[in-house]
């Protein structure tokens, strides 16, 4: 059995391409929750991969089973408190969000409190090599993790222990190109990170040169490209995506325009963000919405104003078919708008990275607030013409989506490289 460790929105993401090809290809898939606080259930891409055949599970359960009432009794009240907190985060209302917000704080604390106890009491290496006998383990899947998160440590002594392989898999693609891109990013975590796993795959060369040189063997990196970016996978996912949008779209002349801001921690100039929303707030003739990273929503206050939509309700496949422009600072998002052949334009002035769009001019570069806006005005007469050529697209493309590899079917590589692994014992 392939074993997924699964516990954010954006890991999912790329990890169920390649689980679903390995269920395509008849192997056996499970994909265990590792994060109490995630509604795997609510996942549209876990219960399609559960219909497609794979073992879905809560992590917690199986401990449950070893270690009986007791184990239980305290999941159930960890729950409890998590569900609380969701239930109360989502209340609408203003006065309710914000009485909300201090009982939220507070009953999440206890979560993570009692989350802390159980693992704690039952979550040990021996309890983690029970469930790798019980199911059968012949691989273990993370995305790219630090092992202190969670489980992680415990399982990969449990696979050590009893030679089952290892492998992290990515949770995004990279397209800095600086080295300091956040506060926690540098050589030493990086390492500290990877060098527990004995395979990590790495969607480009910009990710396996950054570990090479973090220190991380070059033997235990294989590059595969983008799962999640794949035409394979886009395809199969807009069949199974959950709508959000009005179907019908309503009928109008405005230019459709998506923004997808970066995570706040990714040296984003958060001040000259907010103005440039009200500056495109105020362009005649557009139509806005604005979908904040799925790791920082709740760090990031719209400018209020009717012509500025939060979008965050809505999945980004749909946004990218919707959009007629879409806009980015550091996004990998990005990548499914020039999929799908839709002008791109590259805010660099918001943040104080370099990325591999602008070295590879992959995408209309913006300079400042007056270049934008006279960008949309531009897109707006006619939404075809854009300053960037087709053929540093399509490098950029065999960049991030190949991993700069000749083959064009990604997901086959991924299956055929933990195929491979799975079979052959961990390096002592």
């Amino acid at each position: 059995m392939f074993l997924f460790f699964v516990r954010h929105f954006n890991d999912i993401d790329h990890l169920t391409p390649i689980a679903w090809k390995l269920l395509e290809a008849g192997e056996s898939v499970a994909v265990y929750g590792m994060n109490a606080r995630y509604d795997l259930q609510g996942d549209y891409r876990i219960r399609f991969l559960q219909k497609e055949g794979a073992l879905v599970g809560d992590l917690a359960h199986e401990f449950e089973h070893l270690h009986g009432r007791g184990c239980r009794w305290m999941h159930g009240l960890m729950e409890r408190f998590f569900r609380t907190e969701r239930d109360l985060r989502q209340r609408p209302g203003a006065p309710a969000r914000w009485r909300g917000h201090w009982v939220a704080l507070l009953v999440g604390a206890l979560g993570t409190l009692s989350y802390k106890i159980i693992r704690r009491l039952y979550y040990g290496e021996k309890s983690a090599r029970q469930i790798l006998m019980r199911r059968s383990v012949r691989l273990l899947c993370f995305d790219h993790i630090m092992p202190v998160h969670y489980v992680v440590g415990t399982f990969l002594e449990a696979a050590r222990a009893l030679n089952i392989p290892t492998v992290s898999l990515p949770h995004g693609v990279l397209l800095y190109t600086n080295e300091a891109t956040k506060e926690k990013a540098g050589r030493q975590r990086r390492h500290q990170k990877f060098s527990r796993y004995d395979q990590i795959v790495a969607p480009n060369a910009l990710r396996q040169d950054a570990l090479i040189d973090s220190g991380v063997p070059a033997a235990k990196i294989t590059t595969l490209g983008s799962a999640r970016y794949c035409e394979e996978w886009m395809h199969q996912n807009w069949k199974i995506l959950p709508k959000r949008l009005p179907d019908p779209p309503t009928a109008s002349d405005d230019l459709k325009v998506v923004f997808f801001p970066s995570k706040p921690q990714c040296n984003v100039d958060l001040d000259r963000l907010a103005a440039s929303l009200e500056r495109l707030a105020a362009i005649e003739g557009i139509q806005l919405l604005v979908k904040p990273h799925t790791r920082a929503a709740a760090r990031m206050d719209l400018p209020v104003s009717p012509r500025l939509k939060d979008a965050s309700h809505v999945l980004t496949a749909e946004l990218c078919h919707w959009a007629d422009v879409v806009l980015v600072v550091g996004s990998s998002v990005v990548t499914e708008a020039l999929v799908r052949g839709k002008p791109a334009l590259y805010l660099k002035y918001l943040h104080s990275n370099t990325t591999l769009l602008e070295e590879l001019k992959a995408c209309w570069t913006i300079g400042d607030e007056d270049v934008l806006q006279m960008a949309i005005e531009a897109l707006r007469r006619d939404k075809r013409k854009v300053p960037y050529q087709a053929e540093d697209v399509d490098r950029y493309l065999k960049a991030v989506v190949q991993g700069d590899r000749d083959e064009n079917d990604v997901l086959v590589g991924y299956r055929d490289f933990l195929v491979a692994t799975a079979g052959r014992a961990p390096a002592a």
